[in-house]
Parts: C-alpha cells; structure tokens; sequence
C-alpha cells in the first residue's frame, strides 16, 4: 500500500508540468521583461537551502560539527551565498583513480557526490559531463594489458573536466579535442587525410558535426538571450552548414594516440593508448586551408596544431557559444527554462568576466548561482509557472542521503557507492554511461503537457523509473542498508508528527510545502496503523520524498 500511495505521487508529477504549462502564456509575458539585478543581501535559511540544492549534491546539516562544514547550511547562512562560492571555488579537488583503486568509477562518483568537499566543483563537472559526453561503455578493454582501458580513459577525462571547471572553456575545448577518451568516442583519433600511398580518404566527420552541435554552437543561431535567430518567415537560422562540417572535419585529421615511437608512416594509426593526449601526425594530416564559420580560412600548408588552434578560435568566439553553453550550465544547476533575462545576464559574463575574458567557467558559475533569479527564499513570482527543475536520477538519490545525515562506508569490502550507482541505473543514470553522445537526455525534452516549455530530465522518467524511485526510497527508508555501507540517521529528527512534518518543510521544501500535502502527511502520521514513532518518521520522509514538491526543485 505505501508503495503504490508513493507511486500515484510520483507521477502526480507529470501533473505538476502541465498546470505550469496552462499558465505558459502569463508566463510568456514575464520571461520577457528585463530584471536588473538586485544587490545581495543576507542570506536567510531558505535560500541557503535552495542555494546547496543548486551548487551541491543536496543540502547537508552541520548537526553541531565544528568548524562548519562548506556544504553546510548553517556555513552558507553565517558567510551568506557570495562568500560560500567562494570557499568552494577554492575547496580541494576530488580525483578519480582509474589505476591503482579497485572501485569502478560509478561508485567513486557517488562517494565523492555524498561525502566530497568541493561540492560545486563536482556538480559543475557533472553538468559539464553531460555537454562533452564521452560514455565509459563505448571504451574497449585490451586484454593483452594489465589496466582497464575503459576506466583508465574515463578517470582521465572526468579529472579533466573537474580539473577546468572553473577554467576557461577554451581551454577545456582544447583539451577535451586532444584527449584520447574523446579521440575514441567519437572518432577524433586515426581520422586519416591519405592512404600509405598519398591518395585522399574520405574523413570521419563525428567529432567536428559534435563538436559544432553539442559542445559549442547548437543547431541554430541564437540571440544573446538564448531565444532563436529567426528568418524573415520565421524560421530558425542554421548556426553552420554541411560544408562547414567537412571543412572542420579535414582542418581536425591527422591525429592520432601519443606513442614512445612517435608518429606513424603515412596512412598507418598508431595503436590506442589512454595514458596521454594525442599528438598531432602531419603525414596524416590534410594542410590545405579550409573555409570555418564567418568566413574564417585555415593557413594554406600549416600543420595540425596550428590548424587545431584556428579552429578552437574559430568556434570559440563565433557569438552562438555563450546562450549554447549558459543556457545548458543553468539547465544543469538551477532551472530548466530560464527568463531570457537571465540568459542574456549570464551570457554577458561569460563573454567578459568584468577583466575582459570571454568563457571563464568560474565567473559563469557564480553569476548564474548569484542571478536573482536564482537566490530568494522562493522563485520570483512572475515565474511561477515555468521554474523548475525535475530532480535527475543522481541528484534525486544524493539529496536524500545528504538530506538524512547520511554517510558512506566505504571499509572493508563495502561498496556503497557501488550500491548507489546501482540505484541510479534503474532510475535511468549510469554514471559514468551516458547512452549516446546527447548524454542520458536532450537539453531540449519537452515537458509533456508543458505547451512549450522544456524538461530535461523528463526524459528519463517513465513508468518504470518512476517505481524504481519508489523503491529505492523504500530500501534507504524501510531497509538496512549500513551493511552496504550506506547509513542514515533519523534520531535527529522530530518525533512528534507536527514538528516532523515542520522540519520536513524547512530542510527539503524551503518552507514552500502545500496545505495538501502537510495535510496528507499529519492525516498518515496520525493513523492508527501508522505504527511507531520511528515508523511514522519513515512514512513521513517516503511520501514526502516522493511528493512532487521535492522532485520539482525549485
């Protein structure tokens, strides 16, 4: 019975988005005027909350520890939300081992999510993962080697995500273009101008077709505010051409996977190795110049890292990057259909972070968690209807480990973030496989019933999914899970159930939680059947946990 009472409100859910779809057109006129940004001010217990939902992996309780802990709403309240950036923009930085550690790369993920200090650098790398999609299940293990190819490639490339997260996005570009994993995936290695003989081959065009629609431009031209460029009949304006591709694709060939021996002879590939970046082969290499986007042209004869180099410029300051890419970093941390307004004022940072640098990653991420749009104890009004973000697989499950004091023992041969991951897969995020190159879901999953607006996440959640977050909540809940490692503790929390429904709507609702649904809870505490005390906490926790109201993060 409380399983299927769970479920009914898991996918009251997809009933959630389209009453803010009914109110689209009221909602329409808001995302159209201009908000000046506000100057901060203190930070109160409700924003800080929406502030560690946005910049964590779920807001923590110090519960008394000294000195307070970054991810802690009692340190983000007492230093407020501008300084709290600041401490975890220079919080240590979390690694992946893909050598010596026998633990797979998934669980790594999860106990550094839970237990990690540099939160907003994980979630930034996190975001930043399912941009630049390289998946872990497309790499091959070579059986004639000690390692595991497959996790040895994708630590390298997570801890150069998490590396550049608040570096600059060209910088990243280069090194995400140079990087064998990303070589692998989509094609970037080996790709060879000529036969041993001279004669030209026709090149693979998946890394520079990528390269320009996911990890730089997008499909169509866009407006500063992230809106499209429409023609004179309304139709979206092609952000480059087919020739375009080629033309990247030929100025990209010639690279190939670093060895002892160097380059290989003319139209010969070196063999797949994951331990450096890619080095650049010019008998492999096409020389000849080629036309780029705004009428650009590579040095006729110049060779593969120079061409490398014109192109990264070439994509990095064409005018779509800044509302592709902001667009995408606020989807990923705040919400998923943001005012105009608050596009355009990030994208103006991230085209001149205030000291004339255009893509600093660091200044992109503060606007964004500092915009008014995003800080307040609640959304702004006049975007009620649209705000919001459907909690993705991880975050759905880290929130409430992190929510209910929980802690990860990793001893012995306990793997809980294994365990984790696990979970994560049956809700539709295998970390670190992503199924395709648009990672586990498009930025542009339309809500269903939304009338226009998008949900990404949305597109992971079925009825299947649903269950399964229903039954991970009943084992984190109902189940012992410490002999896996995963502990959580409940004897901080109220007893009497006006108080437990109380703190359940300060700590996981921001103080926004419905009559209905605080009515439902205090009606299923008070049951007769409802149990022990302890019984009547889990209860309460499982329904509201699987209330649209903590789902939707708002």
């Amino acid at each position: 019975m409380i399983r299927h009472t769970a479920l009914v409100l898991v996918l009251c859910a997809f009933g959630h988005a389209q009453a803010q779809g009914h109110s689209m057109e009221n909602a329409a006129q808001a995302h159209q005027v201009e908000q000046a940004a506000r100057p901060l001010v203190a930070t109160t217990e409700p924003d800080a909350i929406r502030f560690l939902e946005q910049a964590t992996f779920g807001p923590r309780r110090a519960n008394g520890v000294s000195p307070l802990p970054l991810d802690s709403v009692e340190r983000v309240m007492s230093v407020g939300v501008s300084q709290a950036i600041t401490e975890q923009l220079a919080a240590p930085r979390s690694v992946f081992d893909g050598t010596t550690s026998t633990v797979e790369l998934g669980s790594q993920f999860f106990y550094n999510a839970v237990m990690g200090e540099d939160q907003l650098r994980q979630r930034v790398t996190f975001a930043l993962s399912q941009i630049l999609v390289v998946s872990e299940s497309v790499i091959r293990d070579n059986t004639t080697t000690p390692e595991l190819e497959p996790k040895l490639a994708l630590a390298d490339y997570l801890n150069l995500l998490s590396a550049n997260a608040f570096g600059n996005y060209r910088t990243l570009l280069d090194a995400v273009t140079r990087n064998p994993a990303m070589g692998t995936y989509l094609n970037m290695a080996n790709n060879l101008a000529f036969d041993w003989a001279g004669r030209p081959l026709p090149l693979n065009e998946n890394f520079a077709r990528e390269m320009l629609q996911l990890f730089t431009l997008g499909l169509n031209k866009l407006n500063e505010d992230g809106t499209p460029v429409l023609d004179a009949n309304g139709v979206p304006i092609p952000a480059y051409t087919e020739a375009q591709v080629q033309a990247f694709a030929r100025a990209l060939s010639g690279w190939t996977y670093a060895s002892t021996a160097g380059c290989p002879t003319r139209g010969h590939n070196n063999f797949i190795s994951y331990a450096q970046p890619m080095i650049a082969c010019e008998v492999n290499h096409d020389s000849s110049a080629q036309t780029l986007l705004r009428g650009a042209v590579t040095t006729a004869g110049a060779s593969a890292t120079v061409h490398l180099q014109e192109v990264l410029d070439n994509v990095f300051a064409d005018p779509n990057l800044p509302p592709f890419i902001s667009m995408q970093l606020i989807q990923h941390l705040v919400t998923s259909n943001p005012s105009p307004a608050y596009v355009r004022r990030v994208v103006a940072v991230f085209k001149n972070n205030g000291s004339g640098v255009r893509g600093d990653l660091g200044a992109v991420v503060r606007a964004i968690l500092e915009d008014p749009e995003a800080r307040g104890d609640q959304p702004p009004a006049q975007l009620e209807a649209t705000y919001g973000r459907l909690r993705p697989p991880v975050l759905f499950i880290t929130s409430l480990v992190r929510g209910l004091n929980g802690t990860l023992d990793a001893t012995g041969s306990k793997n809980p973030g294994g365990r984790l991951n696990t979970y994560s897969r049956t809700l539709g995020q295998d970390v670190p496989r992503p199924p395709s190159v648009f990672s586990y879901y498009s930025p542009k999953t339309p809500v269903p019933g939304g009338n226009g607006l998008v949900g990404p996440e949305f597109g992971v959640l079925d009825s299947a999914t649903a269950t399964a977050r229903a039954n991970f909540v009943y084992d984190l809940i109902y189940n012992n899970l410490s002999s896996a490692g995963i502990v959580i503790d409940l004897t901080t929390l109220p007893v009497s159930p006006n108080d437990l429904v109380a703190w359940l709507d300060r700590y996981w609702i921001h103080g926004a939680m419905s009559s209905e649904l605080s009515t439902a809870l205090l009606q299923a505490m008070n049951d007769s059947r409802a149990g022990s005390n302890t019984r009547k906490q889990q209860l309460a926790i499982y329904l509201t946990s699987l209330s649209p109201e903590f789902q939707i993060q708002r």
